[in-house]
């Protein structure tokens, strides 16, 4: 729900009905806003799927929008007339009849064993698993057909425009460097964007910075473009332009951290989401329910604070979940704490576990890793480098998420001789 009505609404439609939206912001935050937590359905058992990260890393909010099939919700923004429908159910979005696969198969169905041998059953119950492990049919309207990638040259290429793909590109930029950042996302900010207002404090001064070297023309920011991979020395960018392959004099892997991840039973039903992701719904003036929960597992909780200080009303505990209970929403969570088990009520759930760093462009770098109980972490040589002209910052190599920690990272790089 919504802490105040939007300042700029516009109408967008989910499966013909209509929910009211502020422009701009990401389609999936309005569906949670209007309480449409479930959003997508698992491929295979069609078990209820709701945004779990809200930065792309998830298939929770995966919908059928303006007639293109397999959009992240969280990576469109909203504008009047947006058509969001739900894909991959036989029903509607609420009851999806193809739902009777779990409950048939509770132990797990392999559709390339049952009936096997039994002449034209398989070739029957073979089509019928390509119909429930469906994705979605095929974009209302065709492309205009296949386009080549364009090759091009850059002086300076950064991934990532959070804290630290910010710092290091303007570093550069000071330096007399031509500098492109390339960012997935609608907006610049990072994990900033989880932030309210009155943490952003430290923060500010890059911000604002960042936002006059893009006015002024001293960097290039690519948003909503996807740096997909790396070859040798080429980058592989995907964006609205297409597709293209990059390779430039310096790169510099800004890719950050994914949410913290605890497996437990119920941790995909809608409703469970990262407490980063919470803290983002939030900036943006909205909450995941009425009775929030906030599970702190480990020792840092630095987004649970976040949102508890900006929403008292939310429960705050430490501990281990184990269970989450609901079904097209969550109900209940059992915790273990210190003190013992726990059952706590809850229409959402966050998690605030240790983040994982995002190594995996760093190793196609040919960087190295370290394996931590959080996941990996990239190591690099002193200055942060992977290997000659190729560098990691930030969230990814250990960085504290600390403006002067930043700062002296990017300033190593940018120091980097030639």
């Amino acid at each position: 729900m919504r802490l105040a009505p939007p300042r700029d609404p516009v109408t967008i439609e989910l499966d013909g009905h209509p929910i009211v939206a502020e422009r701009g912001e990401p389609v999936a935050f309005a569906l949670v806003a209007s309480g449409n937590l479930t959003v997508a359905r698992s491929p295979k058992f069609h078990r209820p799927r709701g945004p779990s990260c809200l930065r792309a890393a998830c298939d929770g909010c995966l919908a059928r929008v303006d007639g293109v099939p397999n959009v992240m919700t969280c990576r469109v923004p909203a504008v009047e007339g947006t058509r969001v429908e739900t894909q991959n159910v036989l029903g509607s979005r609420e009851t999806d009849l193809l739902r009777m696969t779990d409950w048939f198969f509770p132990e797990g169905l392999n559709h390339n064993e049952v009936f096997a041998g039994v002449p034209g059953a398989q070739r029957v119950l073979q089509g019928l698993a390509r119909r429930v492990a469906g994705l979605g049919r095929l974009p209302d309207a065709s492309d205009d057909g296949a386009r080549p990638a364009r090759r091009r040259e850059l002086d300076a290429l950064v991934v990532g425009a959070g804290p630290a793909g910010m710092a290091t590109a303007l570093e550069l930029a000071a330096r007399g460097r031509q500098v492109e950042v390339v960012e997935d996302d609608l907006d610049f900010g990072g994990c900033l964007k989880a932030l309210p207002p009155d943490d952003l404090g430290p923060w500010r001064p890059l911000l604002d910075a960042f936002a006059e070297a893009i006015r002024g023309r001293a960097l290039t920011v690519r948003l909503r473009s996807t740096a997909a991979g790396i070859y040798g020395d080429d980058v592989l960018v995907a964006g609205l332009e297409g597709v293209e392959v990059v390779t430039c004099r310096t790169l510099v892997l800004a890719t950050g951290a994914h949410d913290g991840a605890i497996a437990f039973e119920g941790n995909d039903i809608p409703g469970v989401m990262s407490a980063r992701a919470g803290c983002r719904l939030l900036s943006r003036g909205v909450v995941p329910g009425e009775r929030v929960v906030i599970v702190v597992a480990g020792s840092e909780g630095s987004f649970a604070g976040v949102y508890a200080r900006a929403q008292p009303t939310a429960t705050v505990v430490t501990g281990v979940p184990t269970r989450a209970l609901g079904g097209t929403r969550v109900r209940h969570v059992d915790v273990e704490t210190p003190e013992g088990p726990k059952r706590l009520r809850c229409d959402a759930l966050l998690i605030d576990a240790p983040m994982a760093p995002a190594y995996e462009l760093c190793c196609q770098a040919g960087a190295e890793v370290t394996h931590l109980p959080r996941g990996y972490l990239v190591r690099t040589r002193a200055g942060g480098v992977i290997r000659e002209r190729v560098f990691a910052v930030g969230e990814v190599v250990g960085t504290r998420l600390d403006p002067p920690a930043i700062h002296r990272a990017a300033t190593e790089i940018a120091n980097h001789p030639e």
